[in-house]
């Protein structure tokens, strides 16, 4: 049996997702720190004070491949162990995970989903990987710390991202039109 690559789920602009991963910030009185602890976020905030979700890590064997799972009704936020120290030491991809896992819970809670595949031409604004990705972006790279004169590099050291996330954000703000 051939794994789907992604689940359908409601469509959403990237501005709805940008408008949510802002708001997530808000609520959590963020909005003037460029770089957030987001594991403290999903840990402790997320899952311990507002008790939205589970929060669980789970070993290497336990989870194969899966660097992060969330539960389609949004019971659980489950992480590998190895991503789950490495977002704790800093490290921007598992900082990523941890935010992307996290725009699951925010946007695909009890949605309804379905199987999907990249390849079958669907858009990616009816897609959860890529929402959830926008999301983890926005969330971890918001534009109001952003600046014309950004280079991959100074968005890596200012948000604790990934070289790949820094680029990906910094380019499609550019090919969007810009801060």
């Amino acid at each position: 049996m051939i794994e789907p690559d992604d689940y359908l789920v409601p469509p959403r602009t990237w501005a709805q997702i940008d408008k949510q991963a802002d708001a997530v910030r808000e609520v959590l009185k963020l909005t003037n720190q460029p770089r957030i602890d987001i594991v403290r976020v999903v840990e402790t905030v997320i899952c311990n004070a507002m008790e939205l979700s589970e929060f669980q890590v789970f070993s290497k064997s336990e989870m194969g491949h899966l660097e992060g799972l969330t539960c389609p009704q949004g019971s659980f936020i489950r992480f590998r162990e190895d991503v789950y120290e490495r977002a704790c030491e800093g490290d921007g991809r598992a900082r990523f995970t941890f935010a992307h896992e996290l725009g699951h819970l925010i946007l695909h809670r009890n949605a309804p989903l379905a199987r999907a595949s990249k390849r079958d031409g669907t858009p990616s604004y009816m897609l959860a990987e890529p929402q959830a990705n926008r999301f983890a972006a926005t969330l971890l790279m918001p534009k109001a710390h952003l600046s014309q004169t950004d280079e991959a590099s100074d968005v890596v050291r200012r948000f604790g991202v990934s070289w790949e996330a820094a680029s990906n954000r910094l380019s499609d703000i550019k090919k969007r039109g810009g801060l």
